[in-house]
């Protein structure tokens, strides 16, 4: 779930030292793409397609790396594949399109997010969303938080 995925980033950025805001976008990048083409524009079958591949992390990366250089480029990457890690307990496409997938029937919305709400794995999500708030809270109150891109690496 979101949360997850953010807590996720945020305890990646405290003990990493990956930029905040490359690795937090990047671990949700994945589902905003692909949760948005099924449940708003229909087009994919599934909620996890071409934003949960290993070419889209590869190729996002690159245009990160080029963009903002090494450290922002190394935290997107960090935050991409994690997300694609916390997403194995489903069908995840990493090899598309060279492996073809199946994939559970489609769900709506609601059902879809009933079911997230409902499993075993919500306790853990929701142990590393407190954790997460409390290295955040503290980050804030030592000064430490930055929320821009880090300069560090900037055309390397």
């Amino acid at each position: 779930m979101l949360f997850g995925h953010l807590a996720v980033a945020a305890l990646q950025h405290r003990y990493t030292k990956a930029a905040l805001v490359p690795v937090t976008a990047a671990a949700v990048f994945p589902d905003a793409i692909d949760k948005v083409a099924h449940y708003v524009l229909g087009y994919n079958a599934t909620g996890r397609m071409w934003g949960h591949t290993l070419i889209a992390a590869a190729l996002t990366s690159l245009v990160v790396l080029l963009l903002f250089g090494r450290l922002n480029a190394a935290s997107w990457t960090l935050g991409y594949l994690s997300h694609l890690l916390l997403d194995i307990e489903g069908t995840v496409p990493w090899l598309a399109p060279f492996v073809t997938y199946e994939f559970a029937p489609h769900r709506g919305f609601l059902e879809a997010l009933w079911g997230n709400l409902t499993r075993p794995m919500i306790v853990v999500e929701i142990a590393l969303a407190v954790w997460a708030t409390i290295v955040i809270r503290q980050e804030i109150d030592a000064g430490r938080l930055s929320l821009t891109l880090s300069r560090q690496g900037q055309g390397d």
